[in-house]
């Protein structure tokens, strides 16, 4: 059976889209998925289950977290290989191992338009560093410098993202080991 991790997109900041943790595990687990576990409380979840496609165990979390809190949100679902991948990938070594929690692991709902990510990785965000790849975009947010600019920059891609700094995902990774 595979492991899945689901990645909600905005839950839990400040009093909007308020999903339980406890309360996601149960539903999903009566939902029929199996080895349920998150990861703090802003919305990764690790879990197993018979379907075999990102879309459709996607949408099943989706349709749970909606059916269950009321909380319409987009779920980006990847394995623990393809976050392993982005690990391995790691565009930026050293700021992953100085400031891994000020280095941004954005996921993407889908692969944006070839001209959409050429834009974007033209653009000059300094000492902010950005790098693509498929449906990840990495950022480098260097003390937190330059963020507006790289944001806006990033909502012309077009598609759904959630960010992750490179602590979680580890963290992440190492849950779908075990």
């Amino acid at each position: 059976m595979p492991t899945w991790v689901a990645l909600l997109r905005a839950v839990n900041l400040g009093s909007h889209n308020k999903v339980s943790m406890p309360k996601l595990r149960d539903a999903l687990a009566a939902e029929g998925f199996t080895d349920v576990k998150t990861y703090v409380n802003s919305g990764n979840v690790v879990l197993d289950s018979s379907l075999r496609s990102a879309a459709k165990v996607g949408q099943a979390v989706h349709d749970v977290i909606l059916d269950h809190f009321g909380v319409d949100t987009p779920v980006m679902m990847r394995t623990g290989r393809q976050l392993a991948k982005v690990l391995e990938w790691n565009p930026f070594p050293d700021a992953a191992s100085d400031h891994p929690q000020l280095v941004a692991v954005l996921h993407l709902a889908g692969e944006p338009e070839a001209v959409a990510v050429e834009t974007f990785l033209a653009g000059d965000y300094a000492p902010v560093r950005v790098a693509h790849r498929g449906e990840e975009v990495v950022v480098d947010w260097h003390e937190r410098f330059g963020r507006p600019k790289v944001d806006r920059a990033l909502k012309r891609l077009g598609v759904d993202a959630t960010a992750r700094n490179w602590r979680t995902l580890t963290a992440l990774v190492e849950m779908t080991r075990q």
